[in-house]
């Protein structure tokens, strides 16, 4: 089976894509002028978060649909994963530090909670559900990779069990009972459950569902995609149309669950009509989506970083709809280099290192 399904990957670009815009929509109007068409043009692009988790849920269970169960796997699973992530976001951590006011950082005790928080994905803040953290600031959109590296521990405690999928069902079920029986009370709303403890909200908040109809997305597409065949990809067509229209009139939106069972067709019928699909997509929009993770890490430090410079210079120049396209056009190639650079040539040299280590080490205990 393949690791990748490209179709899958152009809705992870239209994902990051509309992520892109959302935060970039600011750089459309001067400072302090009103925001109220920048909202309507990519007021929206939130939903692209939603669609992200559903597509991590899809991805889990296809690419470890052939794994046994067991620590080994397990421990595979979680290593690939980490090592995969963790390289990449420390180093764009690190640039968002450095362009972002770096030891003026240690002046503020609110940027140094800030600055743990973003070290350790430690959720603190209550006021702020689903994220948790502070909506501005230093690298804002790590959040969501609170609940990505919650998702993937679980997924490997999951992956211990013969019966995967009871055990999925049961972990996502675990918060929803555990938050009812604490509380009385049942919601499916992101604002989440208000306990004292910010863990406990994030533990139980419903958006970690979205990952739930995402892995039920992978588990239909094994089931269906050797049974169900299509000669044109007019029902993905149909979809994105679909999707298109409960977007513009508001029936989607972001950090919404049903947001996320729209895209639970969404990325169960693009996966089935992936060939169909492939030819007429453009490669661009595959590429994107190869590039995702880097560029969604990326893009807000840089537009922060360009701006700056820029603005120094020329005030307010990067605040117009030339500034918007431009940020825009320059943040690809910067998450290209990222992706080729960070995601895929320094995970593998760390890979590479972690396995000489074990061998070294193996090879010491057969000798003693």
């Amino acid at each position: 089976m393949k690791n990748k399904i490209e179709s899958i990957q152009i809705l992870r670009g239209l994902a990051a894509l509309s992520v892109v815009m959302f935060h970039y929509r600011f750089y459309l109007v001067p400072n302090g002028a009103d925001f109220t068409i920048p909202n309507k043009l990519f007021g929206w692009g939130s939903i692209g978060v939603d669609l992200f988790f559903v597509i991590s849920g899809f991805i889990m269970v296809f690419v470890t649909n052939e794994n046994k169960s067991g620590i080994g796997s397990s421990l595979k699973f979680l290593g690939n994963r980490l090592t995969r992530i963790l390289p990449t976001y420390y180093i764009i951590l690190l640039f968002a530090f450095f362009t972002g006011g770096a030891m003026s950082t240690f002046h503020y005790p609110d940027k140094v909670s800030n600055l743990i928080s973003a070290l350790t994905f430690h959720p603190y803040l209550s006021d702020t559900a689903p994220l948790y953290t502070p909506k501005s600031g230093m690298f804002n959109v790590r959040w969501t990779l609170n609940y990505e590296i919650y998702f993937y521990i679980a997924f490997a405690v999951c992956l211990l069990f013969k019966h995967r999928v009871i055990s999925l069902a049961a972990w996502f079920m675990a918060p929803v009972i555990t938050a009812y029986l604490l509380t009385s009370s049942l919601t499916l709303s992101t604002s989440g459950y208000q306990f004292h403890s910010v863990l406990a909200r994030f533990l139980t908040n419903p958006i970690i569902l979205e990952f739930g109809v995402g892995v039920l997305a992978g588990y239909s597409y094994l089931f269906l995609h050797r049974k169900v065949h299509f000669k044109s990809c007019c029902l993905s067509i149909l979809a994105i149309i679909a999707v298109s229209i409960g977007i513009t009139f508001k029936y989607l939106h972001g950090y919404s669950l049903i947001s996320a069972v729209a895209f639970f067709f969404l990325v169960l019928i693009f996966a089935i009509q992936n060939n169909q699909i492939l030819k007429f997509a453009p490669r661009i929009l595959i590429t994107l989506g190869n590039v995702s993770f880097s560029w969604y890490l990326i893009h807000v430090p840089l537009a922060s970083f360009i701006s700056g410079k820029v603005e120094k210079i020329y005030p307010n120049s990067m605040h117009t709809t030339t500034g918007f396209i431009l940020l825009l056009v320059v943040s690809i190639p910067v998450a290209i280099l990222c992706h080729k650079y960070l995601e895929i040539q320094l995970t593998q040299k760390i890979r590479g290192l972690i396995q000489k280590t074990k061998i070294k080490a193996s090879n010491t205990e057969t000798r003693g």
